[in-house]
């Protein structure tokens, strides 16, 4: 028999800081809805990881960042890799502030409702 205990143990929560670099951002041409490819660097706790062809896809509703993608063996697209929220919605900020200082992009005007 293994006992078990009734207290919970203590949570130990680690923190990990991610440095997020733009390395190359080239627009694309006459590729339908996608205007660019981006490479990015991630930094975590000293770990370098270059992602390669970050796609950045608009059309006249919405602007896209989007992971690399491989077919599977089933014929259907699948991401490359997969990033938590916390490094994916940053890093998509920095691809697009890119796009708009390339000219591909155009900023948005956000309207902040009064909480």
């Amino acid at each position: 028999m293994i006992p078990i205990m009734d207290t919970p143990s203590e949570e130990t929560t680690e923190v990990s800081q991610v440095n997020i670099e733009l390395l190359d951002f080239t627009p694309m041409k006459n590729a339908g809805s996608l205007l660019a490819l981006a490479d990015v660097a991630l930094m975590l706790d000293g770990v370098e990881i270059i992602i390669h062809g970050v796609q950045v896809r608009a059309d006249f509703r919405n602007t896209r960042i989007s992971l690399p993608k491989f077919r599977a063996s089933s014929g259907e697209w699948k991401p490359a890799i997969t990033l938590p929220e916390e490094v994916r919605y940053p890093m998509a900020d920095i691809i697009i502030a890119a796009g708009i200082e390339a000219g591909i992009l155009q900023p948005r005007d956000v309207e902040k409702s009064e909480v």
